[in-house]
């Protein structure tokens, strides 16, 4: 398997989730990078290889290949060692009801982090409204992502909108808490999978959103998240580039 290009972000959980399985299944990758900030994603050429305008698109050869989780599976269904996903139908409906419950709480995830991160993440950097019009409208003529993102940009954070959906993400770990109580290993049991592949990284990142005690009041997603911490694809698929306008070439 060659010729993989991932594109990608900083501190996208989705990419993340590529990035580990490729780690763990050994194969070179090239990274290259987008600003999500400004709208790379959303340029006409991107938008002929993903239309969903999102990051991580894989290109393989001449097919291109969007959304993690379905990347992941064709990933393993090229190489099938180590396995990622499981041989029993059951199990394998399991893995992908755990990628649809990550699915569902993303949605309130990212109205968090563009209100935390992303906020502070373009408010620092210190463009002007002027200078971030510029540079959006070089990559898109779609006036919803210039309003877009001048709203992360000039205006405060919404504390309302946070304790709101702090609300919901933590009625959504209550209940991946109670699954993990039983003393599994991983989402699945015993096996790793593309399940724990797919909930790790978003879950990594909730302190980022200003839950930072969540692996403390919930014991068992904090013990979950130590087992995935000591995988060597974990370390590993921690990469940032030093330039946006650079390259990340990934060796197996």
């Amino acid at each position: 398997m060659d010729n993989l290009v991932l594109y990608d972000a900083p501190n996208s959980p989705c990419g993340r989730r590529v990035r580990m399985c490729l780690i763990e299944k050994g194969v070179p990758f090239e990274i290259r990078w987008m600003s999500l900030g400004l709208m790379d994603q959303k340029q006409p050429w991107y938008l002929e290889l993903n239309p969903n305008g999102l990051v991580p698109t894989l290109v393989h050869g001449d097919h291109a290949l969007y959304e993690s989780n379905v990347i992941n599976e064709y990933i393993d269904s090229l190489l099938p060692e180590p396995r990622l996903v499981p041989d029993d139908p059951l199990l394998q409906a399991e893995m992908r009801m755990w990628m649809a419950f990550e699915l569902d709480w993303a949605k309130p995830f990212r109205d968090v982090i563009y209100e935390t991160m992303g906020k502070k993440r373009l408010q620092d950097t210190d463009i002007s409204p002027e200078d971030l019009a510029t540079e959006i409208t070089k990559r898109t003529d779609n006036p919803f992502y210039l309003k877009f993102a001048m709203g992360v940009l000039t205006t405060p954070k919404n504390d309302e909108l946070i304790a709101d959906r702090h609300t919901l993400l933590n009625e959504k770990m209550t209940l991946m808490e109670n699954r993990l109580s039983d003393g599994r290993s991983w989402l699945l049991g015993d096996e790793f999978s593309l399940a724990d592949i797919a909930l790790g990284p978003r879950t990594e990142m909730f302190p980022i959103i200003e839950m930072t005690d969540i692996f403390k009041r919930f014991a068992y997603i904090g013990a979950f998240m130590e087992r995935l911490r000591a995988r060597p694809s974990w370390a590993a698929s921690d990469i940032k580039p030093d330039s946006l306008d650079e390259a990340t070439k990934v060796p197996a």
